[in-house]
Parts: structure tokens; sequence; C-alpha cells
């Protein structure tokens, strides 16, 4: 799953700030802690989905969408702490040689966008369609009418960046990645205070990092 809903991110550690009961039954006390594996929001259903990591293993959560109480859209400030990053242990952590520009070609069998995410998702993750997708920026953007609409739209390219990495298509692989950072340095930039900018800030850093990682190289930097 890959979204954005209210502060909460993706590989991200939580802690619950007051008991809840999601709508499968899933009950986590106040002071539990685990980890974001996933997000989403399945258009069908209307209703968020979240992964996470216990560890006791991994639950999924649902909340609907017009849930009147409890973790829903606008609200997962209460019942979610948002804290360190972390990664997942199988997530690919190579350090890169700044001075190598050669783009990494990941096996065919790597995860690709699936039926339980939203369309403007799904069609991310197809190498036959426009570099800039302007329609599903909107999409997203009225979907999500938050500053975390921007973040999503930075997965939205992550994901067309693999895509082309996948097709062995450099060039259009290394401009998602440009579009990827930008949306992140937008959402980086709504920050209304001065302590919640230097949090999205280092969010930023992370994702940019993570994106290197992943393509071999970073496509933002002057050629050497």
């Amino acid at each position: 799953m890959a979204t954005t809903i209210d502060h909460l991110r993706v590989d991200h550690r939580l802690t619950i700030l007051r008991e809840f009961t999601d709508a499968s039954g899933v009950t986590l006390e106040a002071g539990e802690r685990c980890i974001l594996r996933g997000q989403a929001f399945d258009q069908g259903r209307l209703e968020i989905q979240l992964e996470i990591e216990r560890p006791q293993g991994k639950v999924s959560l649902r909340f609907p969408l017009k849930a009147p109480a409890g973790p829903r859209l606008g609200h997962m400030k209460e019942f979610f702490e948002l804290g360190d990053y972390e990664p997942a242990p199988d997530t690919m952590r190579a350090r890169v040689d700044p001075a190598v520009r050669k783009m990494i070609v990941p096996p065919a069998s790597v995860r690709s966008a699936g039926r339980g995410e939203p369309e403007w998702l799904r069609e991310a993750a197809r190498a036959d369609d426009p570099d800039c997708l302007e329609a599903q920026e909107q999409a997203i953007q009225r979907q999500f009418p938050h500053i975390g609409s921007s973040a999503s739209i930075a997965e939205m390219y992550a994901q067309r960046m693999r895509a082309f990495q996948r097709a062995g298509n450099e060039a259009r692989a290394a401009a998602a990645f440009k579009l990827a950072v930008d949306w992140m340095r937008t959402y980086a930039s709504h920050a209304t205070s001065g302590g919640e900018g230097e949090a999205l800030s280092r969010e930023c850093d992370e994702f940019h990092a993570g994106l290197v990682r992943e393509f071999g190289y970073d496509p933002t930097a002057e050629a050497r």
C-alpha cells in the first residue's frame, strides 16, 4: 500500500496515543509501539487501510472514511504519534558511490501496485504513459485536500521511476526521480512552524536518500 494519510508515513515508528478498535475488531492500546509498513485508501470500500508491524507480527487495520469517531481522516494525530524512520529489513540499503552514475535495473519480480491501491498509483506503475501525469496529480489533490497530497504525488512518481527502471529506460526513470523529489520538497515547504519544518525537511531528505539508493546514483546531482 502506498498513499499519504494525514501525518502518517510508511516505514516510520508509531506510538499509540489512545486505545482504539478498528472496523475488523483489532484493538491497539495506548502506549503500544509499532511500525507503519503500508497505507492506502480503498475507493471501493471507502475505507483507510493501514498495515502495521507489531512485535507479534503484521496486522492490517481498516477505518471507514466517514467514521464518526476513532482514527479517521483529519484525526490520525489524536491516535498515532509519528516516530523515527525505520526501513524494512529487506529494503536495499547499500552505500552508493557518488562518482558512479549507473542506474540499477531491479528484477521483474519487484512488487508493483496492486488491486487494492488507487487507480492513479496503478497507472504510475505503467511505463507507457507521459512522464508528467498532470491529470493524476489533480485527482490526488482533489482526493487529499491537504499537504499530504504532495507526498502522495511524490510517491506516484517514485513508482514511475521504478517502472522505468524495470524497463531499462534510464532517461525516463531519471525524469520521474526528479519529479518525485520536487513534489516531496513541495510537501516540506508547507510546514507552518519551525519544528514542523525541521521534521518535514528531514523526511524529505530521507525520501531523497532512499530514492538514490534505489536508483544507483542521484540524477539531481551534477555529473562528475
